[in-house]
């Protein structure tokens, strides 16, 4: 741990040696699991930088690796894995590989049903369950949690044909509120569900993670991030202890 910290000191440092050279908003791109955390982060940001801004375009981590494959300007990739901003960093669009900045939660989410804690993924082989909403596979690492953990409890086959997948997030979300599918989702996606809909054991359980691969996400930054003052103020506080300290409180490890 010791190690891990002085390694995060120096490269601070050294990145903020050369930061200082532009003063503009940081453009982030950020995994749509980040949609509901960030604003909070942001908040507590500008009150110690209130000279500071942030802009934020959220997406699936494949869709907006490929846009910045593809030559899209950014600052700061805020990814829900580590292979897309690898892909980055490989290309040459970002100044380092890619470190971690958070580790992901899978949860389940059902109709309410009381029998949920007991029965766990196999509710969802219930006839009243028609649909299981799961976010794409090809872009969105908690897809391809999902998937996983389907595979790995052995009820993939069983439940193909109940699946649709959702294009990101917002989708699963309106998936499971307004028709009534199961859904995994990203456990920070929790505080955006109404509030009669967040009873643990009821609405919905936390994935065991001997399920599925860790969900590690990892950030890289643009050349120009780089000499971002902004950029660098906000990953010094992303990894400060207030900002550990909101991404815990949106179920990340």
């Amino acid at each position: 741990m010791f190690l891990k910290i002085c390694f995060l000191v120096l490269f601070l440092v050294g990145f903020s040696v050369q930061a200082s050279e532009i003063n503009a908003p940081a453009n982030i791109f950020a995994s749509g699991n980040n949609k509901f955390v960030l604003p909070s982060l942001i908040q507590s940001f500008y009150k110690k930088y209130p000279d500071s801004r942030v802009v934020v375009q959220y997406g699936a981590t494949g869709d907006l690796g490929n846009s910045i494959l593809e030559g899209v300007n950014y600052d700061l990739f805020l990814a829900a894995d580590m292979k897309c901003p690898q892909k980055v960093y490989d290309a040459n669009k970002a100044v380092s590989a890619p470190k971690e900045y958070a580790r992901g939660s899978l949860i389940l989410f059902v109709p309410a049903d009381k029998t949920l804690n007991q029965r766990k993924l196999k509710l969802l082989k219930d006839t009243k369950i028609t649909h299981v909403t799961i976010a794409n596979k090809k872009t969105a690492p908690y897809g391809m949690a999902a998937i996983e953990t389907l595979k790995n409890a052995n009820l993939f086959n069983k439940l193909n044909s109940k699946i649709r997948y959702s294009t990101d997030i917002s989708t699963a979300i309106t998936n499971v509120v307004w028709y009534d599918d199961a859904g995994f989702l990203s456990k920070s996606a929790l505080s955006s569900l109404p509030v009669g809909y967040r009873e643990e054991g009821l609405n919905w359980i936390e994935i065991d993670e001997k399920l599925y691969s860790p969900i590690v996400q990892g950030y890289v930054v643009s050349h120009s991030g780089a000499k971002n003052i902004n950029v660098t103020r906000f990953i010094e506080f992303m990894f400060s202890e207030d900002g550990r300290a909101i991404y815990r409180s949106y179920g990340y490890k």
